[in-house]
Parts: structure tokens; C-alpha cells; sequence
């Protein structure tokens, strides 16, 4: 026994493995414990030859202490070297999140590699180094198998990714399932959830909030008429963004949505946002000296953030995570597991298929049981090109020309008293209310035989219009054909920053232009521009066909009263600017 000592001791010394006094000295005491147990054998051998029965029970007692080492020698040895050389290097685990999700993501990540201890004498067996990227660049960069320029720009290859909804996995799948592509993303279960909600200040949310929930799209008409500022997260790379912005499309045009909200992603207390419940909880118990900061708004149709969690695997040569593989799928059963789900909610989530915890509470401005009508935490992936589409439109700076029509006939009186032009230019003033902060027009004003230019395309004061049109005088014919192809060449077409429309207010059919409904309807095609033609007094879209030339442009006609022109003016400039289509 102690010539196969020795010689393991010189194997051990010459290739470098006893480099340490830590390591003799655990050489030294296995050296013990195996001089030692050779001697106890021996002498329970002899001490079994003087027993009737000896190798009987020489054999059972031999067994016994066989399966005593099995048992209790590796924990022992564990202990010993713990205690001796320190815990050792526990295995890395890369998890990529969103920004907004990433305190939460970071405080759950500590509670699992507190639990990787247990067991393991005070040993982490996992590090879990959690990072975030900005918007949808994660994904992008998992589409295209973590170029160099992600590894710059974003971090390390993940192992993990756990991002906010289960929309932001299907395409990432897709992409990288195929023979060739560098990277696996294994799709897994949503393991929490948080609403999508309007975080308000406490004391004007108890102004606006009714006794019970609302739809986004009444909600934000109630906020906005309070004055606050409505912030968002750009709905193109922020899933709470992106989630109410359906919603509110479903109720609301477009246009008057990114009318009324700007972009936005910091929480403010003299200012509402959109964002998920668990940011709103999380600021409320971290940021606040008088409870709560803010308060959230469930609207009724809302949708959620559902995180699930995907494990990624990488099997190129330079990028191979082998090792992390075992540990993140530990990570991934950890948090369905009582554990994890207290966890989840502690960091401010909702465990699927669990009641809220204790932090969910007034105190938070929160509530512990929203009423949702939605099942489904996001709209099918086949809604998003085509709401994608919307909001580009919806986006877009409005360019208006608008032509009016100073005619004779426009002195004629109404039933207030005032002129058929004095109503106009109130419809005008109305309408101009309806301008964003880059939206712009121009105007003119047609009688006789001429289009005359008031106020040049560019100029964002509401004012102008009004001051120019005051010193207009109506009278002549009507060259409303003549007036439409002016405004057609002086606004000019779409293009990728602006949404162009011709307006043109009659009431009465054209009588001096020389050019006929077909001209017109003919260069409209050859130059599309849209033309919306309102029709008061004596003028109508059916009568006086004037449905061809805005048929023809993509346009409408609308019929409207001297009594309701300043709405329906309104309106048509509500839907224009923002470009809604």
C-alpha cells in the first residue's frame, strides 16, 4: 500500500497537480485514510479468524463499509475541498433580455444562483451574467447568428433569451431553423406575465380612472383632454408600445393616435406612459418617497408581456456553449418550480398560472387582479405587417394645400347671419387646431378666372391662414377645376417622410376654369395626388359629379352644412395630417 502511495505521489508531483499547500495537504490526509483503512482491514481480518463464521461476516462487514465510503466519502471530500481550496469555477450562463425586463431579470437571476448553492456546501454552481439590448436589436442579431458586429454592439452569444413577448420568438425560429444557420433558438413556455398599462400621476389618475375599466382607446381621449403629456415606447422595437398602439388602432384612427402621443420611455411624475405593470411596480417601490409615484391604468382591452424563456444553442468552433447547457436548463425548469415563481414575483412579475404575490398592492399602484378582456397576450404575428403599415402612414408629416373658394356666391348669407366665406375661414381656423408640430400647408383662394397663392407650403402658423383670408374679398365665377390642378402641382406627391393632400372647399359647380372634369380626372392620374373636395350651399358631390375627379385622385368628396363645416373640416385635417390613408 505504501509503494502504490509513493508512486502516485511522484505521478502527481511530476505532472504538476500538488502545486499548491492546499493540495498536499488534501493529498496527505487521503494518504492517511487509505493507510488507515488498509490497516483496519487488516486487522479485522485477523480479528475474524478467531470468530466462528470469520469471512462470513468479514465479507457483510466489509460491504457495509464499502457502501459507507461510497456515500459519505465524496461529500466529505467535497467539504474538505471547499474548506481547503475555496468554491470552484461555477459554469457561466449568458441570458439576454429586454431593457425594460432587465433589473427584474437580474434580481430573479441572483435568487437561482443562491439556489444552485444549496446542496453544494455554499457553492454556486451557475453565474448567470444577464444583459439587455435595445429594442429589437437581440433579435435581429439571433436572425442573423450574432454577427461580429452584435458581439461589438450587444454582448456575448446568449444561452438564454428571455425576451418580453412570445411575438419576438416565432420569426427568430423560423430564421434560424434550417440546415447551416450557427445558432438554435429552442422555443420554450412563458414563465410570467405583466399588462400593458398607462402609468399616470396617483392625483390625476384618480380624476380620470372610472369605477370600471375603460378601453384604450376612451382612455386616452379622458387623459389627453386633461392636458397631460401621453408618452410610448416606439411601437416598431418595444413590445408595450407596440401592444398599445394595436389596441388604440382599433379604436381610434390612427393619425389622431400619434397626434396625442410622443415617444417616450421614461417615467415622469408630471407625465402618463405606456409600459408593462412591472416597470410601473418596480419605480414605484425603488424611486419613490410618498407612495405610490404613479399609479396604473388597466384599460380593459389591453394586452401583456408574456416572457418566455428560449434556450439558445451554439455549435460553431468559436462559439460552442456546451458547458452552459445543463446549467440554463436547470435555469429554465428553476423558474416553473415554487422557487422560481416566488422569485418572479417578488421582481415585480406574475407567475403563469399563480395568483399575484404580496407586491402587487395599492401601496405599489398596482392591483393584485386586473379584469383583462383578451386571452391572448399579443394579436396573431400575421396582424403585424399590416398594422406595421398603418403606422408608417400614421407617422408621416402631413403636407396639406388647401384651395378655397372665394367666389360670388360665397357672400351669400346663412342662417347666423354671416357670410357663406366667414363661416369657411371658421372652419379654416378650426381645422388648422388639427396641425402636429411638423405637419404643413398652404393655401389659395380661386374666384373669376384666377388661383391666387395666400400662404406659401411650409408654414406651420395656424394664424396666417386666418389673417391672409380676412383680406380676401369674394366675387366672380368659380374655377374650381383651374384651382385643383394649381394645388395638385404646387403640393407634389408622397414621398418617404410626408403624406400630400389637395382640400378644396366650393359651394357651387366650376364655371370658369377651361378645363373640364376629365382634364382634371386625366392629370390627376398621370400626377397622384390625393384631392378631398368639400361641398357646401348649393354644391354636391352627386350632383355636380365631382365624385370623378376625386374618384380618380384616391380622394373623397364629402357633402357637408354651413352649420357643421368647421367640424367636418376638422375631421378631414385630422385624418390627413398624421397621414392616415
Amino acid at each position: 500500500m505504501l509503494a502504490v502511495v509513493a508512486g502516485h505521489l511522484l505521478a502527481e508531483a511530476a505532472t504538476g497537480s500538488l502545486a499548491t499547500w492546499q493540495s498536499w495537504v488534501i493529498y496527505a490526509l487521503g494518504t492517511a485514510v487509505v493507510i488507515g483503512g488498509a490497516s483496519a482491514v487488516d486487522g479485522l481480518a485477523g480479528w475474524v479468524k478467531r470468530i466462528r463464521w470469520g469471512w462470513v461476516v468479514f465479507v457483510a462487514v466489509l460491504a457495509a463499509l464499502g457502501v459507507l465510503v461510497f456515500f459519505a466519502a465524496p461529500p466529505v471530500l467535497a467539504y474538505g475541498r471547499v474548506l481547503l481550496l475555496g468554491c470552484p469555477q461555477p459554469a457561466e450562463v449568458r441570458v439576454l433580455t429586454s431593457q425594460a425586463a432587465l433589473p427584474a431579470v437580474q434580481d430573479v437571476a441572483r435568487q437561482f444562483e443562491l439556489h444552485t448553492a444549496d446542496g453544494h456546501h455554499g457553492c454556486r454552481t451557475a453565474r448567470l451574467f444577464v444583459f439587455a439590448a435595445p429594442g429589437d436589436t437581440g433579435a435581429n442579431a439571433l436572425r442573423s447568428s450574432w454577427s461580429s458586429q452584435a458581439l461589438r454592439e450587444v454582448g456575448p452569444h446568449p444561452d438564454v433569451w428571455l425576451p418580453d413577448s412570445t411575438t419576438e420568438t416565432a420569426e427568430v425560429v423560423r430564421r434560424t431553423d434550417g440546415i447551416g444557420s450557427a445558432v438554435r433558438v429552442l422555443q420554450g413556455e412563458s414563465v410570467a406575465w405583466s399588462p400593458v398599462v398607462l402609468a399616470m400621476p396617483a392625483a390625476v389618475a384618480r380624476d380620470v380612472a372610472s369605477s370600471s375599466p375603460e378601453p384604450w382607446g376612451e382612455l386616452l381621449a379622458k387623459v389627453h383632454g386633461t392636458g397631460l403629456p401621453i408618452g410610448r415606447p416606439n411601437p416598431l422595437t418595444a413590445i408595450d408600445g407596440r401592444l398599445a398602439t394595436y389596441a388604440l388602432y382599433s379604436s381610434l384612427d390612427p393619425a389622431v393616435v400619434e397626434r396625442r402621443l410622443e415617444e417616450s420611455t421614461q417615467l415622469r411624475p408630471d407625465a402618463a406612459l405606456v409600459t408593462t405593470e412591472q416597470v410601473l411596480l418596480r419605480h414605484n417601490r425603488t424611486a419613490c418617497a410618498v407612495k405610490p409615484c404613479l399609479t396604473a391604468l388597466y384599460p380593459s382591452d389591453t394586452y401583456r408581456a408574456d416572457y418566455p424563456v428560449n434556450l439558445v444553442e451554439w455549435d460553431t468552433q468559436d462559439a460552442s456553449n456546451l458547458e452552459a447547457r445543463a446549467p440554463a436548463r436547470a435555469f429554465q425548469s428553476w423558474l416553473s418550480s415554487q422557487a422560481g415563481k416566488t422569485a418572479l414575483n417578488t421582481a415585480g412579475l406574475r407567475p403563469s398560472k399563480q395568483a399575484a404575490g404580496s407586491e402587487f398592492r395599492e401601496e405599489h399602484g398596482v392591483q393584485a387582479g386586473p379584469i383583462l378582456d383578451n386571452d391572448e397576450a399579443a394579436p396573431d404575428l400575421s396582424e403585424w405587417p399590416a398594422f406595421e403599415r398603418k403606422y408608417d402612414q400614421a407617422k408621416r408629416d402631413g403636407r396639406i394645400w388647401l384651395t378655397l373658394d372665394a367666389s360670388g356666391s360665397m357672400t351669400e348669407q346663412t342662417a347666423t347671419g354671416e357670410s357663406r366665406f366667414a363661416v369657411a375661414v371658421d372652419g379654416v381656423r378650426k381645422a388648422l387646431t388639427q396641425m402636429g408640430a411638423r405637419d404643413t400647408y398652404g393655401l389659395s383662394v380661386f374666384s373669376g378666372s384666377e388661383v391666387r397663392p395666400l400662404v406659401p407650403l411650409g408654414r406651420r402658423d395656424r394664424e396666417a391662414a386666418t389673417t391672409a383670408l380676412e383680406a380676401v374679398t369674394p366675387t366672380g365665377g368659380t374655377p374650381l377645376h383651374q384651382a385643383i390642378l394649381d394645388s395638385a402641382a404646387r403640393i407634389g406627391t408622397d414621398d418617404a417622410d410626408h403624406v400630400s393632400a389637395v382640400i378644396a372647399l366650393t359651394d357651387g359647380e366650376d364655371t370658369t376654369s377651361p378645363q373640364t372634369r376629365a382634364d382634371v380626372a386625366a392629370a390627376l392620374r398621370d400626377r397622384p395626388v390625393r384631392v378631398f373636395v368639400v361641398a357646401v350651399g348649393d354644391a354636391s358631390c352627386a350632383a355636380h359629379a365631382l365624385t370623378t375627379i376625386t374618384d380618380a385622385s384616391g380622394g373623397e368628396c364629402h357633402d357637408s352644412t354651413m352649420d357643421t363645416l368647421g367640424d367636418d373640416l376638422a375631421a378631414l385635417f385630422r385624418k390627413l395630417w398624421g397621414g392616415a390613408p
